[in-house]
């Protein structure tokens, strides 16, 4: 018997090492496999997102609209009415920005473009005079690389690079649109039958699960559902603050676009912490084309309202709505980014915020019983 025990387990250990050797042979096969059944859950993964993006508006029009209504023809068209609301309501924000801030940035890059080879001229003119006046950069090496030969063979490369970066750019972009409308009816459908969906997974996790598991599960989900919410409502609270300072202090400088900028920074802004770079280029863009003074102050300006927003705004409005300290703040948009880039930045805070509270839970409940003993 104990020999039958031995041989069962060695045969067991060298099927498991055959599988583990196929697996390495045929590591691309299964990541290509992996990846393809992940692509295949693209458009419903982002269409979870969006439903829960829209719920936090869903519910918060649902208790304006006829909240102690429970039968009736009003709370059929509740779900509906507050759904189509949500949609409404985000289309107008993004048409707002878009109306303001696209032909500003648009009439900037045509000024710039259009400026070039007057800025060419001027920019081998100044090089010329750093020549004559720094003998350490006349060095040959250097006027060769900035000389007009060199820069028309620099830009016919990036060019060439150029057209196939578009290419590339054009088919992910195709993709993407693809894949957030199929999420759009998605989350539409999540959202309309949101009730039973979670009557049937709490079903589900009663039948194969004991209660004690059911009750953790739940009130993980619990904490996990509200802490990502005052997350993305404390998100969008600092990047409106944020756009409005801006907005008011190019006013008071007399700076133009001052309304854009604003509109632009306060859209970035929902990028945490770094969103605001973004925002600082593309107003830094249209700012050149009134003067470079103008950028200067500007960049200057973004700077010290960056640093009062990252230090003492940020870390107060989504530190405390999501119930996490500004350190972590600040190292799970760190960690996150690198990880996962953008949408590391967006869900790392929530995240960490959401692992924080349950384990400083765990670790009140577990200190309150060793002092009770």
């Amino acid at each position: 018997m104990k020999e039958f025990k031995y041989y069962k387990q060695l045969i067991g250990a060298i099927i498991l090492a055959g599988i583990m050797i196929m697996m390495a042979l045929r590591i691309s096969d299964i990541a290509s496999g992996l990846d393809a059944i992940f692509t295949a859950f693209v458009p419903l993964i982002v269409g979870a997102c969006i439903a829960f993006v829209l719920d936090i508006l869903v519910v918060r029009y649902e208790r304006w609209l006829w909240p102690k209504c429970d039968s009736g023809w009003k709370y059929k068209i509740r779900r509906p009415l507050s759904l189509l609301l949500s949609f409404v309501t985000i289309s107008v924000i993004v048409y707002f920005i878009a109306r303001l801030a696209l032909p500003q940035l648009i009439h900037s890059m045509s000024i710039i473009v259009a400026a070039s080879p007057q800025l060419y001229t001027d920019f081998q003119t100044w090089m010329q005079h750093i020549t004559e006046t720094i003998p350490m950069a006349s060095n040959q090496t250097i006027i060769d690389a900035l000389s007009g030969e060199n820069l028309a063979k620099y830009t016919h490369e990036w060019g060439t690079k150029g057209g196939t970066y578009i290419v590339n750019a054009m088919g992910t972009v195709l993709s993407w649109t693809l894949n957030i409308g199929l999420g759009l009816i998605f989350a539409v459908y999540m959202l309309l039958d949101k009730e039973r969906l979670m009557l049937q997974g709490k079903r589900i996790l009663k039948a194969y699960a004991s209660d004690e598991w059911v009750n953790r599960v739940s009130y993980v989900t619990r904490v996990a559902v509200q802490t990502f919410s005052n997350f993305f409502v404390g998100q969008f609270i600092d990047a409106l603050v944020l756009g409005v300072m801006v907005g008011i202090t190019l006013w008071l400088f007399n700076i133009e676009y001052a309304t854009t900028i604003a509109c632009v920074i306060g859209l970035t802004g929902l990028i945490p912490l770094l969103g605001i770079y973004v925002g600082g280029i593309i107003g830094a863009v249209m700012l050149l084309t009134v003067g470079p003074m103008d950028a200067l102050i500007y960049v200057i300006i973004l700077e010290v309202l960056h640093q009062i927003e990252s230090n003492f705004i940020y870390p107060k409005i989504v530190g405390n709505s999501v119930g996490l300290p500004g350190l972590w703040v600040f190292a799970a948009v760190i960690v996150g980014g690198s990880l996962m880039g953008v949408t590391g930045m967006l869900i790392g805070v929530p995240l960490v915020a959401t692992c924080y509270k349950l384990i400083m839970t765990d670790v009140d409940g577990r200190l309150a019983s060793n002092e009770g003993l």
